[in-house]
């Protein structure tokens, strides 16, 4: 996990702890999973690109 994923986390964590109203604090877990997912989508799409460079079948 990234910097910036670590970040976006700790402050979405931080901001449901604190929030008071439900639909606040469902609003940032949400957030987190959705954070969560794109960190994963990110991750996949970046082995795909290197598996694709490095596929000797298209050189």
């Amino acid at each position: 996990m990234d910097e910036t994923t670590k970040w976006l986390l700790d402050q979405a964590n931080t901001l449901a702890e604190q929030s008071k109203d439900y639909e606040d604090r469902a609003f940032f877990t949400a957030l987190q999973a959705f954070i969560q997912e794109q960190a994963t989508r990110l991750d996949q799409a970046q082995g795909e690109v290197d598996g694709r460079f490095w596929d000797h079948r298209r050189w």
